[in-house]
């Protein structure tokens, strides 16, 4: 994704380390504070991914970005432990406002997600 260099730049977040696949054991070693995962191309079970990213992070600030942008799965998302929810229609600006966001108070929804 390499839109989201220019994201995390304009967040305020520099270290980036990229991974091909959403691998728990790995997110683990590297401990990240800041992660941003495309839970729409996993192989595995979204909301399963989520819950086992949470329980090995549960610190980090996880945000999910999807396509995806009906209330149930906002909620589905927010419940099984991300933080923050960026729709895969923002644009740069949007999607750094949103990190932002996250980032300063916890937690962000996308306002496209339907209310």
């Amino acid at each position: 994704m390499p839109m989201f260099s220019a994201v995390f730049k304009a967040a305020g977040e520099l270290p980036v380390a990229t991974l091909a696949r959403l691998d728990v054991p790995e997110l683990g070693r590297l401990r990240p504070d800041l992660l941003v995962c495309d839970v729409d191309a996993t192989e595995k079970d979204s909301l399963e991914l989520l819950r086992q990213i949470r329980f090995v992070l549960p610190d980090c600030l996880i945000a999910v970005y999807t396509s995806i942008t009906e209330r149930t799965w906002l909620v589905a998302c927010h419940l099984a432990g991300a933080n923050c929810l960026l729709s895969k229609e923002s644009d740069e600006r949007q999607l750094s406002k949103g990190l932002r966001g996250a980032l300063r108070s916890g937690c962000y929804t996308d306002p496209r997600f339907a209310a």
